[in-house]
């Protein structure tokens, strides 16, 4: 499994890891704890998602928040 992150810190990038085997039964709570301790993001300022497959295209668009 994998995981993107498109992280809005100070300009927007995109990360892709490769998820260890100890991830494959985490609940969205224990991915969020994941990318926060073990990765340093702050998911308060990111958005993430898992693959199965290791992504080929990633498409941002502009995102407004409220």
């Amino acid at each position: 499994m994998y995981l993107t992150i498109l992280n809005y810190d100070i300009k927007n990038e995109v990360f892709t890891f490769e998820l260890p085997s100890y991830t494959a039964n985490f609940q969205s709570e224990e991915f969020e704890e994941y990318i926060s301790r073990t990765l340093g993001f702050n998911t308060s300022n990111c958005d993430w998602q898992i693959h199965e497959e290791l992504p080929q295209l990633i498409e941002l668009h502009n995102q407004e928040y409220a």
